[in-house]
């Protein structure tokens, strides 16, 4: 399988053959992450920058009480951890959620490879920007839209996502997600969570199994949640030396 962020870099801009090779020597330290590992723990120093190439993981904090709010999902093709090599500590943790297969990426590697390569440097930043705002979507999918709009948006946001990587754009989006990870990442319980899903099943939007759900019928998950890709960034400028080129 290609390197995912390879192939969502590409989508993007134009890499080179040096370019690509460059990224992919990035990845030599490669290892398998069982579910329910973390990858780096709040409060641990950043040691490496984790990009992920296969399976799902999941940025989060917990609370005094135990409870544990999910703030991002990591998919293949994301560097989950870009720019915290400036800060002594982590502020929050990463777990795989699915069995993942990561690559430990020495941060100054990735500055190096910025230095030496302006047209990745663009790429990353692009890379930090669409996550900066895929956060801002989040804050305002749970501030502002009641529970069957919210877990329909974030399907959305998943499915577009996957697409970009996926090896097979055709087949059916599957999420290997729980109920209670759903809530997590929503802020909303278990018990409502299996309200709305069994809402968007009885509707023909999803269907579920042991191991997660697959979505349907996208375009009407879209109209549900009034959906729009345009956080995601799909297109990106290019940088001026190269507009001017």
């Amino acid at each position: 399988m290609d390197n995912p962020l390879i192939v969502r870099l590409r989508r993007q801009c134009h890499l080179d053959a040096a370019d690509v090779d460059r990224i992919d020597h990035l990845c030599t330290d490669v290892r398998d992450v069982s579910r329910g590992v973390n990858l780096v723990r709040e409060g641990e120093r950043v040691e490496r920058i984790h990009l992920i190439l296969s399976g799902w993981a999941a940025r989060y904090k917990l609370l005094p009480n135990g409870s544990r709010q999910i703030t991002a999902l990591l998919l293949p093709g994301d560097l989950c951890d870009l720019r915290c090599s400036m800060l002594a500590r982590m502020d929050d943790g990463i777990v795989a959620l699915t069995p993942v297969h990561v690559a430990f990426v020495p941060p100054d590697a990735i500055a190096r490879l910025e230095r030496a390569r302006p047209s990745i440097a663009h790429a990353l930043l692009w890379h930090c920007l669409v996550e900066q705002a895929t956060t801002r979507a989040w804050i305002v999918n749970m501030g502002r839209r009641h529970a069957l709009e919210r877990v329909a948006h974030l399907f959305c946001e998943l499915a577009t996502r996957l697409a970009v990587v996926s090896d097979v754009p055709d087949q059916p989006p599957h999420f290997p997600l729980t109920q209670e990870e759903i809530a997590d990442a929503l802020g909303l319980t278990a018990v409502h969570v299996n309200r709305v899903l069994n809402e968007l099943r009885r509707r023909g939007l999803i269907t579920s199994r042991r191991g997660g759900l697959t979505i349907l019928d996208l375009p009407g998950l879209k109209e549900m949640a009034g959906f729009n890709d345009n956080y995601l960034h799909p297109a990106m400028a290019m940088p001026a030396e190269a507009a001017m080129g």
